[in-house]
């Protein structure tokens, strides 16, 4: 404010002497107002102030406002007066109010005044205030206010020194029920009884286990339940005089956790659901890593969930595949050509003990949400199938021999003959 007085002298000075005789600038602000080339000169250094400026009669009469008032303050739109925006009645002994926002509402705190009364006009003898209304450090306190997360804080002894409208809504305090209080009123669990301890530990070490990191901890509200939330803490230093203060970020995590637990509750009943399946079934990425297995794939293949998940497919071929089978998926996702996907065929694979076997396997593609590729492998154990094939093959032989005299061995070594009314039909031996 004096700064800007003495600006407004050296304009002041400046216009009298070059255009009082010849110039007759008048301000309107109000249907009864009328601004005379002095109170113009100072509403002009008050449109040049960063903070909310407002030029006044003697009788409280809200002559001119800059830009960031006007969009800030509440003002009667006929005859404005300086009772429309300060709580307090008495404005020529301000220097703190709580102040009616231009939406209606009015500031939870005090707003610092900064009131001054100009010397005697040298045009019409009145005498103007300028009034300056919430100060730089007041605005960034605004702004924490809107903030969606909570927002407080606290000195070198753990106790709260400011809050934000969040954290009120967030704790179920009002705001000073929480300023003076240690910061354990709003700690959940253990916390609550040790943390003094752990403000303590720092400023005597000056080990950093918490400040500038995020880490989930408890909160506890004020009617005693406790909720989960992710803490941030940085350190901030007041060079003049050289105190530590704390700064907290606390965002309530209790919907993430539900989420998460509902997230984890239909990926249990999924999980459920597949290795309800008889079939070997698996997911794997585009890299080929393996995503989900089901109990009979481990079964199968003799290998834990734990030793599936995360590693390639390639673990499992058979046949030689296995080095083949990234160039196999790179192939596929550059030239889009499907030589497996959506068909079915018998391949070969490999348990954990290096025994090769032979299965039947199918494999889908599904396109997940981000647009990357999944693709799902079914796969049925062929060894059982092949084995009663065998059986019943040598079955045939041996009544191939009982009706045409033909001994097993010796069919055994032949080729394929077409049994003529076998009901095998064409039978291999």
């Amino acid at each position: 404010a004096t700064s800007n007085n003495k600006h407004f002298t050296k304009v002041k000075a400046l216009f009298l002497s070059q255009y009082s005789t010849t110039i007759d600038l008048h301000i309107i602000m109000s249907s009864n107002t009328v601004l005379c080339p002095t109170a113009k000169i100072i509403a002009q250094v008050l449109d040049g102030a960063s903070e909310r400026a407002v030029l006044l009669a003697e009788d409280g009469t809200v002559l001119h406002m800059n830009t960031a008032a006007s969009n800030f303050l509440f003002l009667h739109p006929h005859n404005p007066h300086v009772s429309d925006f300060l709580v307090n009645a008495d404005f020529h002994n301000i220097s703190k109010s709580r102040v009616k926002m231009k939406s209606g509402k009015t500031t939870r705190s005090e707003r610092n005044v900064h009131l001054q009364i100009l010397d005697k006009c040298v045009c019409c003898s009145s005498h103007y205030y300028t009034a300056y209304i919430c100060s730089k450090h007041e605005r960034v306190r605004e702004v924490v206010d809107i903030a969606f997360d909570a927002v407080l804080t606290m000195d070198e002894s753990g106790v709260i020194c400011t809050v934000n409208q969040a954290a009120v809504d967030l704790f179920g305090y009002q705001e000073y029920e929480l300023i003076g209080k240690s910061m354990g009123t709003i700690c959940g669990g253990e916390h609550a009884q040790l943390h003094d301890t752990y403000m303590t530990k720092y400023m005597e070490s000056g080990i950093q286990k918490m400040i500038g990191q995020k880490r989930e901890t408890i909160g506890l509200r004020k009617n005693g339940t406790e909720f989960p939330c992710e803490l941030g803490i940085q350190e901030i230093v007041d060079v003049s005089s050289g105190k530590h203060y704390f700064c907290g970020f606390i965002r309530d995590l209790t919907q993430i956790k539900q989420q998460e637990a509902e997230i984890e509750e239909r990926q249990a009943l999924q999980q459920a659901m597949i290795n309800a399946s008889f079939d070997s079934m698996l997911e794997v990425n585009e890299l080929g890593d393996i995503q989900i297995v089901n109990d009979a794939a481990c079964s199968m293949f003799g290998y834990t969930r734990e030793e599936f998940l995360g590693k390639n497919l390639s673990k499992i071929c058979g046949d030689g595949h296995g080095s083949k089978h990234e160039a196999y998926m790179r192939r596929y996702l550059d030239t889009g050509e499907q030589h497996i996907i959506g068909r079915k065929r018998q391949v070969k694979a490999k348990r954990k003990d290096g025994s090769e076997f032979e299965i039947e396997l199918g494999v889908q593609e599904v396109t997940l949400t981000d647009g990357k590729k999944a693709f799902c492998g079914y796969m049925r154990d062929l060894t059982q199938q092949k084995k009663d094939k065998r059986a019943l093959q040598k079955q045939a032989r041996v009544i191939h021999g009982k009706f045409f005299g033909t001994n097993v061995e010796d069919a055994e070594e032949g080729g394929e003959a077409i049994c003529e009314g076998c009901p095998f039909g064409t039978t291999t031996y």
